[in-house]
């Protein structure tokens, strides 16, 4: 198995900034990347879920990743979500990653047509003899409806290039066993940030998630205190997170996002690609109410804290 330490720590899912009319603003993916970095976050994980990579077309995934690959001067990890519900394109993708630079690739389970354990793990198989990248496979059956049995995960750890996954369950149980089945080289990402605490202390060698967008230093904090075994902290940051958290699960999570780093500053517009909707100017007062109100979500602000 390819080394996994190195994927160890907290990877920003990125947004992808848009201009009103809906194409991709890199300027403002530049920024954001650069602001990341100086909160100190380990890496990111492009054109995922949180990035709209299913509402982007090839080239343009392929552009937003080049973008964020060149603006990460080598200061941070890149992993790209080269995941699609055809083998064919994931292999491009996965390909022009590795031709790119990203130093990992990772797919989320095909979606949309049924198919069984084998067909999944073929297409995991045929992407990764494809390239020399190591693959991470991407579980979000909330999004895919796909359950990968713990078999499945026991069949994967047995590539070599298959180096862990992005769990995104709530299911802290199965993280464990996970774990339990396949062992401490194999990498575990929590993927829901409400539960990043329990993540790691059950199972997770770091998270990968959409909220560190809007506060990148809270969760590297949170990292720096469970590699320390401050636990306390870790829950108090984790308290702090969910406030944040239990506000924005009131709304869309990805126009949120969008809207509250538009506000700090960070981004040029909070346009998120239809069909995903665009708040209403009510609905963004509310979200700028709660954002000044909020001291995490004000300190990375660029508008209040020039750099």
């Amino acid at each position: 198995m390819a080394n996994s330490k190195r994927f160890h720590g907290i990877f920003t899912a990125l947004v992808t900034p848009m201009h009103e009319d809906g194409g991709i603003d890199h300027p403002s993916l530049v920024r954001l990347v650069q602001h990341q970095i100086e909160h100190g976050i380990h890496g990111f994980y492009v054109g995922g879920s949180t990035g709209e990579g299913f509402l982007m077309t090839r080239e343009e995934r392929k552009q937003v990743l080049e973008t964020v690959i060149q603006a990460t001067g080598g200061k941070a990890r890149v992993v790209a979500h080269i995941g699609s519900m055809s083998t064919m394109e994931s292999v491009e993708l996965a390909q022009h990653a590795e031709a790119a630079g990203a130093e990992a690739v990772s797919a989320v389970v095909p979606f949309y047509y049924k198919v069984g354990a084998r067909e999944i793990q073929k297409h995991y198989e045929t992407i990764m003899a494809a390239t020399k990248l190591p693959m991470i496979v991407y579980h979000f059956p909330g999004a895919t409806g796909v359950q990968l049995s713990l078999g499945f995960y026991e069949e994967m750890a047995k590539h070599p290039q298959c180096i862990g996954v992005k769990f995104t369950s709530l299911n802290l149980f199965e993280m464990e066993q996970i774990r339990s089945r396949c062992g401490d080289d194999f990498l575990i990402w929590n993927g829901h940030d409400e539960v990043f605490a329990g993540g790691a202390l059950i199972a997770a060698d770091g998270a990968v998630g959409s909220t560190m967008n809007m506060m990148p230093s809270l969760y590297t904090d949170m990292y720096t205190s469970i590699q320390g075994g401050l636990w306390e902290e870790v829950r108090s940051l984790q308290s702090k997170a969910n406030a944040i958290i239990s506000h924005l699960v009131n709304f869309d999570v990805i126009p949120y996002e969008k809207y509250v780093l538009y506000k700090q500053g960070i981004i040029s517009t909070p346009t998120a690609r239809q069909p995903l909707r665009q708040f209403t100017s009510e609905e963004n007062e509310q979200i700028h109410r709660f954002l000044q109100s909020n001291e995490i979500l004000s300190v990375h602000s660029k508008v209040n804290n020039p750099s």
